[in-house]
């Protein structure tokens, strides 16, 4: 399906790896422009390998309010932003520290604001502008064992969304939230083998999901392009769950 997104300039966050690089890439596919966003500079520069002249590399902590405004202030144009950066911190209340307490808000909640907060001004002079957050069923939606802190965040930026949703409907900005579930990437890769049984890990998150298998980040980049596109002009304020049956 085509979204007619050529010659639009996006704005995505966490583009190195996992959701983020999926939807950069098939954002450019679409024929956007992708200001990919990320810290890790060998994860964004192989992306650049691959997506050439429809990739603009941004080296930046999306964390940093300073360095966003620093680093983004030759961005004249933008279309569409796609919050993805993000970490996913185990443990319930108890073992969650102050240290990581504040890192996870900070890396999961504060860049989505930073980064809408920065994008906003620039939306509202072209009276338009689509915004993309991805959350999780992990938040409001659904209680996640040793998953607090990650939660929590991911639950702000549902409210954040619906927010951003309803003070900006009139001037031309929309705003939605993609909620997956648990989604094969390098990260959750991780997890599985530095966990006591990775066989029996694998196992049972697959079986967390109903249909009986964790989800690609293709299969969200498809909802990501769409909500970035001009199909979607009615849609604001959604929370979209994408989790193979995992909040049922």
């Amino acid at each position: 399906m085509q979204f007619s997104l050529k010659n639009k300039f996006i704005a995505i966050t966490g583009c190195g790896n996992g959701i983020g690089r999926a939807a950069s890439i098939m954002l450019a596919k679409q024929g956007a422009t992708v200001i990919g966003i990320d810290k890790d500079k060998k994860s964004i520069n192989k992306l650049k390998l691959k997506l050439k002249k429809n990739l603009i590399v941004k080296h930046i902590d999306c964390t940093n309010y300073e360095e966003v405004s620093s680093k983004l202030s030759n961005v004249l144009k933008i279309d569409g932003l796609v919050n993805c950066a993000g970490i996913v911190p185990q443990g319930n209340i108890i073992d969650c520290d102050y240290e990581e307490w504040e890192h996870s808000i900070n890396t999961n909640l504060s860049s989505v604001f930073i980064m809408t907060k920065y994008f906003i001004p620039t939306f509202l002079k072209q009276k338009k502008g689509s915004i993309v957050n991805i959350s999780s069923v992990a938040s409001s939606i659904k209680g996640v064992p040793r998953r607090f802190a990650y939660s929590v965040t991911k639950a702000g930026i549902i409210g954040l969304t619906k927010s951003i949703a309803v003070d900006f409907a009139k001037k031309g900005i929309r705003c939605n939230a993609i909620c997956p579930g648990t989604v094969d990437t390098p990260t959750w890769r991780k997890r599985v083998l530095n966990s006591k049984n990775p066989k029996q890990s694998r196992k049972d998150f697959n079986s967390r999901q109903i249909i009986g298998r964790v989800g690609k980040p293709e299969e969200i980049s498809d909802l990501v392009a769409f909500l970035l596109s001009d199909r979607s002009s009615f849609v604001t304020g959604s929370i979209y769950n994408i989790d193979g049956g995992m909040s049922l």
